[in-house]
C-alpha cells in the first residue's frame, strides 16, 4: 500500500510547471495521498547549479523547455521580468495549499509565469490564479503578512532538507516501507506503473 507521494516543485522552473502537470493529468491524488511542496532553498552545503550562470546550459534550457512544454500541449511563454522574488508565490501557495487548493493554484501561478508570461510576484496576477481556482481575490494577500504561513514555509525548507532534493521537480515516493526518488518532469512518466503495482 502506498503511503505517500511529495512533490517539490518551484516556479522559478519551467520543468516544475510540466512536473505539476503530470501529476494532475495522472490523478495521483486519487490513488496516493499527495504533498505539493514549494523547494524555497537548498540544504546547507548542496550548490545551486543555476542555469543563468551557465551560457550552454541556458541555451539547452531555451530548447529543451519549449519542446516538452509543447508535448504537454501546453503554451509558452518567457516570463517578463525573469528574475522575480517567489517569496509571495510561494505564502499564497501554501494558504491555498491550506484550504485544499495547492496542486490546481500551483499550476495557474506556474501557467501564469510559464504559460502567460506573467510576473508572479505582483499580487494582482495572484489573485488572479486564486480567484481562477475558486479561492477569494485577496487570499495572496492575507497570506503574505501570516506568521503561520511564513513558519510553514521554513517547514518546507527542512522537509527538503531531509529528502536530499537537489532540483525540481522532484518526487519522494514512500510505499511499502521503501523510499524511490524521482528528478525531473520526465521521471515523472514512471509513477503510474510504480503507484498502480
Amino acid at each position: 500500500m502506498t503511503n505517500e507521494l511529495r512533490v517539490y516543485f518551484s516556479f522559478r522552473s519551467p520543468y516544475s510547471r510540466l512536473g505539476l502537470h503530470k501529476i494532475r493529468l495522472g490523478g495521483f491524488e486519487k490513488k496516493v495521498p499527495v504533498k505539493i511542496i514549494p523547494f524555497v532553498s537548498m540544504a546547507e552545503g548542496v550548490p545551486f547549479f543555476d542555469p543563468m550562470s551557465s551560457p550552454p546550459k541556458m541555451a539547452y534550457y531555451m530548447e529543451d523547455a519549449p519542446r516538452m512544454t509543447q508535448r504537454l500541449g501546453l503554451p509558452m511563454r518567457a516570463p517578463t521580468p525573469f528574475e522575480v522574488s517567489l517569496t509571495r508565490a510561494n505564502k499564497a501557495f501554501i494558504a491555498a495549499d491550506n484550504l485544499a487548493k495547492g496542486l490546481e493554484y500551483a499550476i495557474a501561478v506556474s501557467d501564469a509565469r510559464w504559460g502567460k508570461g506573467q510576473n508572479i510576484s505582483d499580487m494582482s496576477v495572484l489573485a488572479v490564479c486564486a480567484e481562477e481556482v475558486g479561492l477569494p481575490a485577496d487570499m495572496p494577500k492575507q497570506a503574505k503578512a501570516d506568521a503561520a504561513i511564513a513558519s510553514a514555509l521554513e517547514k518546507c525548507a527542512e522537509k527538503s532538507a531531509a529528502d536530499q532534493v537537489f532540483g525540481v521537480p522532484f518526487a519522494v515516493l514512500e510505499a511499502d516501507g521503501s523510499t524511490q526518488k524521482f528528478w525531473g518532469q520526465d521521471r515523472f512518466d514512471l509513477l503510474p506503473e510504480i503507484i498502480s503495482t
